[in-house]
């Protein structure tokens, strides 16, 4: 069943409500609380806070309405951005080489091309953050007129399945300027759909008035009028499946499309940023010392500015100098106020370790305790928590990452050269956890003498940064002495004999 746009509000139902959670945790994410936490407000009083990206710069994009109050800043300490970052730069370290599963053939330089097209080592971190924040990550499979494969990585609110499972569309929204000051809207749909084993792929676009869809416009027509190179539409027998796919996150029976790592903080983070705001407000209010003085004082300072003002008043330049009194000393005293900020602090790391504890990050990866271990085995039990929930996260992205290529080559063989058997990819995998070089180096030995590695992974694991030439190059010297020092330079003699 496919998904009507026209005459509609976009997004579509059910996806509307899913894409507005995701519009909130980005917030979350990105630091802009003052835009969805109550209490933010109750700090402002007719100016509205805009966070700066840096002193004296509004962030690209965003407009002050009001100017930045300055007497009492919303304070954000952003310890959600740490939660999806965390499983991302495990993720990210621990990602190595994507190869073929064939010794020889073409599926060798054709999984090459499109791992160096697509590439998915440069671009894991920020996919795996997104898939953290959304709760879902999308991909799809591109080839352009020179016969260029690769995949390519989409916002959870630009993928919507459709609902009998065969067919989905690709979404997003293009702007253009009119030339009388504003903008026309347009929404372009990549459907894919399936009828039996044929794939079709049609190219759809909408005009937009605001967030409401509008008429169907013709594709081609609006390629030419904006210079874009949009594919026409194509049927592709025998596929069998979408060129396309998802990764959810925490995914559950009631939210099959996943769920954003973020959705147990917020609150929390909340309580973080207000209890710190509120501690800030008061030290600004009481944290200068002030100025106590007799009200005999004040009235003789006050009486002298009537006589000269015609008003009763006492500013501070008036005590600057002050009379002294040889019983009492110096009249004027100053009022300092002893804070006692040990109970707000310990109640801002109890928050924090309880939003650590829900997002099943270990306190370690948030800098709070030391991580410091002896061995990696025991700074793998320090984060164990985080690399946990990182693992699990990584199988996902495993999948999806063979499932992409595999898709490439099947692209490939309905429309380009064909000829490729289309079978997962091999996806080399990294500690996530730095260790030490000797110590990395006297496991992979060890796996390479105990017979259950190749010298070409054990080589590849020890020189991640090598090239490919390098590698080869590296193996075949370890082969040619290997091969010296099996020949026995020591000839055995006849034994003598007597005649």
């Amino acid at each position: 069943m496919t998904i009507i746009y026209s005459k509609r509000r976009f997004p579509p139902p059910p996806y509307d409500a899913e894409v507005e959670d995701m519009l909130y945790f980005r917030l979350l994410y990105d630091g802009d609380h003052d835009l969805i936490f109550p209490r933010a407000r109750s700090v402002q009083t007719t100016e509205r806070i805009i966070r700066r990206s840096r002193p004296g710069f509004f962030r690209r994009g965003q407009k002050a309405e009001f100017k930045v109050s300055t007497e009492h800043q919303y304070v954000v300490v952003n310890f959600a951005s740490l939660v999806a970052e965390v499983p991302a730069d495990l993720i990210n370290r621990s990602l190595g080489n994507v190869s073929a599963d064939v010794e020889t053939g073409p599926e060798l330089d054709f999984v090459s091309g499109v791992v160096s097209s697509s590439k998915p080592n440069d671009k894991i971190w920020s996919a795996v953050t997104q898939h953290q924040v959304d709760g879902l990550i999308a991909y799809r499979i591109r080839r352009d007129g020179g016969g260029k494969v690769w995949f390519e990585w989409l916002l959870g609110d630009r993928y919507f399945p459709h609902e009998d499972g065969r067919g989905a569309d690709l979404t997003w929204i293009e702007e253009w300027d009119n030339g009388q000051g504003a903008k026309d809207r347009f929404l372009r749909v990549e459907r894919q759909e399936l009828s039996g084993d044929d794939l079709t792929i049609q190219q759809l676009v909408y005009k937009m008035d605001s967030d409401n869809v509008g008429d169907q416009v013709d594709t081609q027509h609006y390629a030419a009028d904006h210079g874009l190179d949009i594919p026409e539409d194509a049927e592709l027998p025998g596929i069998g499946e979408l060129l396309c796919g998802y990764v959810t996150n925490d995914e559950s029976l009631l939210h099959p499309r996943g769920r954003s790592a973020l959705r147990n903080i917020d609150t929390i983070q909340e309580e973080i940023n207000w209890t710190i705001t509120r501690d800030s407000i008061v030290f600004e209010k009481h944290g200068k010392p002030k100025l106590a003085i007799p009200r005999g004082l004040w009235d003789t300072v006050a009486q002298s500015n009537q006589a000269n003002y015609g008003a009763r008043f006492v500013r501070n330049a008036d005590l600057e100098v002050v009379s002294y009194n040889e019983n009492n000393g110096a009249v004027p005293l100053y009022i300092t106020w002893d804070a006692k900020t040990k109970q707000s602090f310990e109640h801002v790391d109890r928050l924090i370790k309880y939003m650590l504890a829900v997002s099943k990050t270990s306190v370690q990866a948030a800098g709070l305790e030391d991580a410091k271990g002896d061995t990696g085995i025991a700074l793998l039990y320090l984060w164990i928590q985080s690399v946990i929930k990182a693992e699990a996260i990584k199988d996902k992205f495993d999948g999806a990452i063979k499932d992409a290529i595999r898709k490439c080559m099947i692209l490939e063989n309905a429309i380009g050269a064909g000829g490729l058997k289309p079978v997962n990819p091999v996806i080399e995998w990294g500690d996530m956890l730095p260790k030490a070089e000797s110590e990395r180096d006297t496991e992979e030995v060890g796996k390479y003498t105990g017979g259950v590695q190749s010298l070409e992974t054990t080589v590849r694991r020890m020189h991640p940064d090598w090239s490919e030439d390098a590698i080869a190059a590296e193996i075949q010297k370890i082969q040619d002495e290997k091969a010296v020092d099996t020949l026995n330079p020591t000839y055995t003699q006849p034994p003598k004999v007597t005649v």
